[in-house]
């Protein structure tokens, strides 16, 4: 007989002994998929434009503090701003969970000269340094077993201590409450895998052309079917030769008598154009990323209604993963926070403004329209306010800066 308030059911994330395999490809599961993401965004142009576009568009976001009560507002606000690190590098390392596709902070307190206990630091934790999660049969989160350098010993962080939060796990989705989240690289994964091996063999066939192929001859008399030491030890090195030579400023071969050292030149233009092949995986990844926007000015097309609709749904996913970043702060961090001070009502809450960027000269022309209908009566005040913000505007734009 079940009992009417127990759990029956589980996560369904596939996990063991810690460890969670949920992707399907092993190559992206636990630390060899954080190795690739990091190389995803270190070394792909697109990979590492789209995530500068994420990074300084979340640090141009403005971060406050709301609530009914004034005291508990003016404490979280004093909270955010007194802090070891400052309150913008502590949202911004949230927001690294986009990379990899969660994040999880360790909330250090401390206590005030009044006796308030007050955050320390909201300190992130690597994830190459994660060695396991600690989880229950049903799938519920517990804590996270690290192995940090430099001393590389395990240490355990509890997402809670009794009803206190000990620490915050930033996700991009929970996905049946999987721990790992889901990187936002996740979908780029196979373009960037293949465009990086056409870049490689590109690479490759663009020095065998400008050096040439090299190809390597014995003397007429060589037997390289002899199987003794001095003779397998010359076609060794002769493979050697053929597989390292490389043209730089010191180039240069030395041959024993008899062999002979030759460079073919390419026959001609390749089957493919591989430029076309590598623009495609390029899109491919910008698309998957919402950050289609990069490439507009490449290749020259695009019209501006084209990348302002681009841009529009790049800052509502932007908006999305930044609400998400203060529901996990208002739901966990700021309830334990003023819990430990012995408060439980009225709460205060962590918001942020909006992304999306509104130009002055569609703001202009929007009210002009409603004067042309006489649905807003513009005096001349309101005229010298708008002139204003056209002047402005030119400045931004490339304008005089005198004017």
């Amino acid at each position: 007989m079940y009992r009417r308030y127990s759990e029956i059911g589980r996560s369904g994330v596939n996990w063991n002994s810690g460890q969670v395999y949920e992707d399907f490809l092993t190559q992206l599961q636990g630390i060899n998929g954080i190795k690739i993401y990091r190389e995803m965004s270190d070394n792909d142009a697109i990979v590492g434009a789209a995530l500068q576009a994420i990074e300084q568009t979340f640090r141009e976001m403005q971060w406050g503090v709301k609530g009914k009560n004034k005291e508990n507002k003016k404490f979280l606000q004093e909270n955010t701003t007194q802090m070891n690190q400052s309150w913008e590098e502590s949202i911004f390392d949230s927001f690294l969970m986009l990379k990899y596709g969660g994040r999880f902070s360790e909330i250090c307190y401390k206590r005030d000269k009044l006796g308030k206990i007050r955050w320390k630091k909201i300190a992130l934790r690597k994830q190459d340094s994660f060695d396991s999660w600690e989880m229950t049969d049903c799938g519920e989160i517990l804590g996270l077993w690290q192995i940090p350098a430099p001393n590389f010993q395990q240490l355990y962080i509890p997402l809670y201590i009794g009803q206190v939060a000990k620490a915050l796990l930033f996700r991009t989705r929970l996905d049946g409450d999987n721990p790992e989240g889901r990187s936002i690289l996740r979908p780029a994964y196979r373009a960037w895998y293949f465009k990086k091996n056409i870049e490689e063999i590109e690479a490759i066939g663009c020095e065998r052309d400008l050096a040439g192929v090299p190809v390597i001859s014995p003397p007429p008399d060589f037997d390289d079917t002899d199987q003794s030491t001095e003779v397998q030890n010359q076609v060794q090195n002769a493979k050697a030769i053929v597989a390292n030579l490389r043209r730089d400023e010191q180039d240069g071969v030395y041959l024993p008598a008899g062999w002979t050292l030759q460079l073919l030149s390419s026959g001609g233009k390749r089957q493919f154009d591989t430029t076309a092949v590598i623009n495609r995986w390029s899109k491919a990844i910008a698309a998957s990323m919402l950050a289609e926007f990069i490439l507009l000015g490449m290749e020259r097309t695009g019209s501006y209604a084209l990348s302002q609709d681009l841009t529009d749904m790049f800052f509502l996913s932007l908006e999305g993963w930044a609400d998400s970043i203060c529901n996990v702060y208002n739901r966990y961090a700021v309830p334990s926070l003023f819990q430990l001070n012995g408060v439980n009502n009225e709460l205060p809450w962590i918001t942020h403004t909006r992304v999306a960027k509104h130009n002055i000269n569609d703001i202009s022309n929007y009210v002009s329209k409603l004067a042309g209908v006489q649905a807003l009566n513009i005096d001349d005040s309101m005229k010298k306010y708008l002139k204003k913000f056209a002047r402005l505007n030119e400045f931004k734009e490339g304008g005089d800066e005198n004017e």
